[in-house]
């Protein structure tokens, strides 16, 4: 095993370490920690058995086996930024939602309380 391998090794360990932390500690959710789950664990596997990587790139016709992993990481990274993008716009607009509510129900209390002070006054 080269030591390109055992620093992926290193990597993948590293990666599942943070992500056990940041649960624990920093309150990471779990669908975020699920990807990079994926990640690592894909990482694990093709450094500690990297034939295997030869292997499927040579099932689905791919030359080098780099490119395929390359290729590979490419699109699970796209695809977790499409997933925080898409949370980041419900999160915008739930905020907005509730910035909305928030000022509909001090407006509703303001009223609330100029009533009241003026039955205080009537008295």
């Amino acid at each position: 095993m080269t030591s390109t391998y055992c620093l992926a090794i290193l990597f993948a360990l590293v990666i599942f370490y943070a992500i056990f932390i940041k649960m624990r500690n920093a309150g990471m959710k779990e669908r975020y920690a699920t990807w990079w789950f994926v990640i690592a664990i894909g990482v694990l596997i093709v450094s500690l058995f990297p034939k295997a990587l030869s292997f499927v790139a040579h099932l689905l016709g791919v030359q080098v086996p780099l490119n395929l992993a390359l290729v590979t990481g490419a699109v699970v990274f796209m695809l977790l930024t499409l997933r925080m993008s898409v949370d980041l716009s419900h999160a915008s607009e739930e905020r907005r939602k509730l910035t909305e509510e928030i000022a509909i129900l001090n407006y509703e209390l303001d009223i609330i309380k100029s009533q009241q002070a003026g039955k205080k006054s009537d008295h």
